[in-house]
C-alpha cells in the first residue's frame, strides 16, 4: 500500500504555481521536482524556497524516474509531453503517470473547492492528447 505520492510539476507559472502551493500542503504528497524554463518563475522560486529539486529541463526527470509517481505537465508547451514520454520510455519507465493540463486543472479545481473549472492559460491544451 502506498502512503505517499511522489509528484513532479512541469511548468511553474500561472497554473503550476497554485497547484504547487496546494501540493506542498498535502501530507501524503511529496513534491520531488519542479521544471520550468524560467528560473525566476514564481513556482521555481517556491520550489527552491522549499528545498524542492528544480531544473530548467523537464527531461532531467527521466533520470530520476524511479522516484516519481506522477508528473503534472502544465507548461503550455505542446512539445514537452511527447519529450517526457520518449525520455521515460528510453529509461524503461512504465510506472510514472504524466498528467495533462486538463486533468491538472480538474484536480486543482477540486483541491481549492472551486465550483468552476480552473481557467486554462494554454488554449492548445483544451483536450487530452
Amino acid at each position: 500500500m502506498v502512503d505517499e505520492v511522489r509528484v513532479a510539476v512541469v511548468g511553474a507559472g500561472r497554473t503550476g504555481t497554485p497547484l504547487l502551493e496546494n501540493l506542498i500542503e498535502i501530507p501524503y504528497v511529496k513534491v520531488v521536482g519542479v521544471a520550468d524554463k524560467d528560473p525566476q518563475s514564481p513556482g521555481a522560486v517556491l520550489a527552491r524556497d522549499n528545498d524542492i529539486f528544480y531544473t530548467e529541463d523537464a527531461a532531467v526527470f527521466a533520470a530520476r524516474a524511479d522516484g516519481i509517481d506522477i508528473i503534472i505537465e502544465v507548461s503550455g508547451d505542446p512539445s514537452v509531453k511527447p519529450l517526457l514520454k520518449e525520455a521515460f520510455q528510453a529509461q524503461g519507465n512504465r510506472h510514472t503517470i504524466i498528467l495533462h493540463d486538463l486533468v491538472a486543472r480538474f484536480v486543482l479545481s477540486i483541491a481549492t473547492g472551486s465550483n468552476v473549472l480552473v481557467e486554462t492559460h494554454h488554449p492548445q491544451d483544451q483536450g487530452i492528447g
